[in-house]
């Protein structure tokens, strides 16, 4: 008699085999260093597009990064023993949770594949050096009914104008024509082809409604002087002159410009330095002058004290 029943999950059952690599898969990279445990990548799922010439049994475990920071795995394809990049997911350590799954994003001429691969338990992979492994085919192959076919499809459209692009448009869209655009669709053997036509032609262009500018009233008087005729007529002066120019008229006072060039301003700038220089000599010379009346004032002073006699009381 039983004494209890046993269920383990999806996942939980993956931990303890090969799965989603084959059982054949050696799981041993090229150098021998480690060998992926059953634990670490429970469940893998990736779309390819049937566009694309693939046998689903050609998907292997191409490498995987080993970091302190998180873990790198890239699914390759073997096609005639040449190894091509085919998806990657980068997985963070700080956002990893256990049986969680995370993106598979294809590249190259995959870049339009969305997959997801699932985690498990560290505690094993945490024990191999980190560092960047390589996988052969052998090493790593995936089971068939991981990778599924699908067709490739306009997922999004995004509207360009000058330089700047829309937010993407899901669901139905509706290409609508435009003043004097026409669209068609003309379908080929491989493909249909949407034709946008810049035409003229009935019933194609929309009639243009333009608004009459308005017009403020006109000038009728000047500073009180009006005109009879409609003309106004502005007459120079013997120091001023109008002239026309660009929605206007320009008014110069000539009257007002200087009547010496830079040849006659150099020759007064020069007669002002010489006077400068006339004067600080003068300056000079009066210096002198005092010093020697100064001079003279004590011999004649200390004379006069001579001839005199001292006092003997």
């Amino acid at each position: 008699m039983p004494i209890g029943n046993w269920n383990l999950q999806w996942l939980n059952h993956n931990s303890q085999r090969s799965y989603p690599l084959t059982e054949r898969a050696t799981k041993t990279d090229t150098t021998g260093t480690i060998r992926l445990p059953d634990s670490f990548i429970v469940a893998l799922y990736l779309p390819i597009h049937s566009g694309l010439a693939f046998a689903p049994n050609r998907f292997f475990i191409k490498s995987l990064l080993i970091a302190p920071t998180g873990f790198n795995i890239t699914i390759g394809y073997d096609d005639n023993g040449t190894a091509v990049d085919v998806a990657s997911a980068n997985v963070i350590r700080s956002n990893y949770q256990p049986n969680r799954s995370y993106a598979l994003g294809g590249v190259d001429n995959f870049d339009d594949c969305v997959g997801r691969v699932v985690l498990g338990n560290l505690d094993e992979v945490d024990q191999l050096p980190p560092g960047q492994y390589e996988f052969t085919f052998t090493d790593g192959e995936l089971e068939p009914d991981t990778i599924r076919p699908m067709l490739r499809a306009v997922t999004r459209l995004r509207v360009s104008n000058n330089g700047e692009l829309s937010a993407p448009i899901y669901g139905d869209v509706t290409l609508v024509a435009g003043n004097n655009v026409r669209i068609t669709a003309v379908a080929f053997a491989t493909e249909t082809e949407i034709i946008f036509d810049a035409i003229s032609g009935t019933n194609l262009n929309e009639e243009c409604y333009c608004e009459t500018p308005e017009i403020g009233d006109c000038i009728r008087c000047i500073n009180g002087v009006c005109s009879t005729d409609g003309n106004f007529i502005l007459a120079p002066d013997d120091c001023v002159q109008i002239t026309p120019m660009s929605n206007g008229l320009k008014f110069a006072d000539t009257c007002a410009q200087p009547c010496c060039g830079c040849t006659e301003l150099d020759a007064i700038v020069d007669q002002i330095n010489r006077f400068g220089d006339g004067v600080m000599t003068l300056q000079n010379f009066i210096t002198r002058l005092g010093s020697e009346v100064t001079q003279m004032s004590l011999v004649v002073l200390g004379s006069q004290l001579g001839d005199s006699g001292c006092s003997t009381g």
